[in-house]
């Protein structure tokens, strides 16, 4: 950033004094700026961790948690008030969610195993029913796929478009999902709202996937 000239700030009068106003208004600038935008914290956020699972999440703290067999949600309301996200409609809403699941015969799979046995096509067939909740795969768009082999383990990344729901009154939702496909667990993170509200929620949304992490396998004592 470039640096302000000396007089651009103070002004000192013909008798060499600082003029004090001018140097009060310029500390109550600096204030602000030190409180703005770039000082922001983001919401508050909850940490779910599941032991069972292998997962640890952290979700904002003013959704409404739904947890089930093997999922979590957040339901939350456009003010990420725990109120009113209390009685928010989840097709209106942004939901984050978390599904896992055991796959015993992946277990002890090299990661080129894992990419074969659960390949790009197979992540694609799954995302109209597993987002949009939509049994015509060709009402769904579906944008950005992409497969990454790292750390043990396959990602599966794409960006979603759920048609219109007529009768609810609902247009178009947007979506980003993420399958991680691991040894012996698959996670599927899905992050959904109204297509022209996504973009207002893109720090929760980011949050949340960035926030997701797999638990090392407990180890027993012999």
């Amino acid at each position: 950033m470039r640096a302000l000239p000396p007089d651009a700030m103070l002004h000192r009068r013909a008798g060499g004094r600082l003029d004090l106003i001018q140097l009060a208004a310029a500390l109550a600038l600096l204030v602000v700026v030190a409180n703005g935008p770039a000082a922001a914290q983001g919401p508050a956020t909850k940490t779910f961790e599941n032991a069972d699972l292998r997962y640890r999440v952290s979700l904002p703290a003013g959704c409404r948690h739904e947890e089930g067999p093997g999922t979590l949600d957040a339901v939350c309301s456009a003010e990420l008030d725990a109120e009113k996200s209390a009685g928010a409609d989840a097709a209106a809403s942004l939901v984050l969610e978390v599904g896992a699941e055991r796959v015993p015969d992946d277990a002890g799979a090299s990661i080129a195993d894992l990419a074969q046995r659960y390949g790009e096509t197979q992540f694609k067939d799954e995302l109209p029913e597993a987002v949009c909740g939509e049994a015509d795969k060709a009402r769904v768009k579906i944008a950005n796929v992409k497969q990454v082999l790292a750390d043990a383990r396959v990602a599966y990344t794409a960006v979603v478009t759920c048609p219109e729901i007529k009768f609810l009154g609902l247009g178009e939702r947007g979506a980003m999902v993420q399958f991680l496909i691991t040894p012996g667990l698959r996670y599927r993170l899905i992050a959904r709202a109204l297509k022209e509200d996504f973009e207002q929620r893109k720090e929760a949304v980011d949050a949340f996937f960035a926030s997701f992490r797999t638990l090392p396998a407990e180890t027993k004592n012999p």
